[in-house]
């Protein structure tokens, strides 16, 4: 008796890692097919899908951020700005903000979309709106771990006081130094040290000439 059990147990073993294998086989088999379509968004839906039933697989979560990845990618390969910038965001949401900081390649892909978002909205003469999304660069990476990636974020930042400068709105300019200085709790890496000191020469300027 002790003896059937041990083959009942083993059996029950064997058809259970029979069912997973199995499971599995579909999952790749359908991920792979889709991938051959070139549908990213609806291979991201499938591997969204199907990952409660494969738990014990760690290279599906990798797979979808990738994926995400390579969605934002793609998409400002060709072009397509707002659908950059969408894939980016549910890219940022999976992934976490803390996750985000240590993903370089995430964390670049944000850094190109929205500098070419700041960079649509000036040729289009929307100097503010430009600016809004240099400080959104600014927000994205300036605690990113690669130098040059927070680099990047100050020269956004930065631009982005000149574009408000150029708009006719340094007191908004001088608005955002202050804003910058309370989220990073301190100084602004890499800022000129007289910058508040001509901003608020700039503003008041402006207030005086509005007054006239």
């Amino acid at each position: 008796m002790k003896r059937d059990g041990l083959v009942l147990l083993f059996l029950s073993v064997l058809a259970i890692l029979g069912v997973a294998l199995a499971v599995e086989v579909v999952v790749v088999t359908r991920a792979w097919l889709i991938h051959r379509t070139g549908n990213t968004a609806a291979e991201i839906a499938w591997l969204q899908a199907a990952r409660p039933f494969v738990p014990w697989d760690a290279s599906v979560p990798a797979q979808i951020g990738r994926l995400r990845r390579e969605a934002v990618r793609n998409e400002l390969a060709n072009g397509r700005l707002v659908p950059a910038l969408q894939a980016f965001r549910a890219a940022r949401a999976a992934s976490g903000m803390r996750a985000m900081a240590s993903d370089r390649e995430l964390m670049a892909l944000g850094i190109e979309a929205f500098a070419r978002a700041a960079d649509h909205m000036e040729q289009q003469g929307r100097l503010a709106n430009a600016a809004d999304w240099n400080d959104s660069l600014f927000v994205h990476a300036v605690r990113a771990i690669e130098p040059h990636h927070r680099a990047a974020a100050v020269a956004a930042f930065m631009e982005g006081l000149d574009l408000r400068v150029r708009a006719g709105t340094p007191c908004a300019a001088l608005a955002r130094v202050t804003w910058a200085k309370q989220g990073l709790s301190g100084v602004i890496p890499g800022a000129p040290a007289n910058l508040e000191r001509d901003l608020t020469t700039q503003c008041s300027e402006s207030r005086r000439a509005r007054r006239r």
